[in-house]
């Protein structure tokens, strides 16, 4: 069986943040394209209960909301340990 290519943040997660949702969030002190921000753990937990409605209002703000294929990459991520 062939190795699944492993998940990073600059080619695969960071890429899935907007521009626009990148900025909203900075009001918020959220910083999604800071990989130093995004690689502790609590704060990537927390984006993605945002990003899958566990919590409230579901980002991005008015969707498009991410697919379970985007959710599944973001949460393969995070268990490889959030590596850059």
């Amino acid at each position: 069986m062939a190795d699944e290519k492993a998940v990073s943040f600059a080619a695969d997660i960071r890429p899935l943040f907007r521009d626009v949702d990148i900025e909203h969030m900075k009001g918020f002190g959220v910083l999604l394209d800071d990989y130093a921000y995004m690689s502790q753990r609590a704060n990537a937990d927390n984006v993605l209960k945002f990003l899958n409605g566990d919590a409230q209002p579901q980002m991005p703000p008015n969707g498009p909301y991410w697919s379970v294929e985007q959710l599944a990459l973001y949460s393969k991520w995070m268990d490889a340990g959030c590596p850059p």
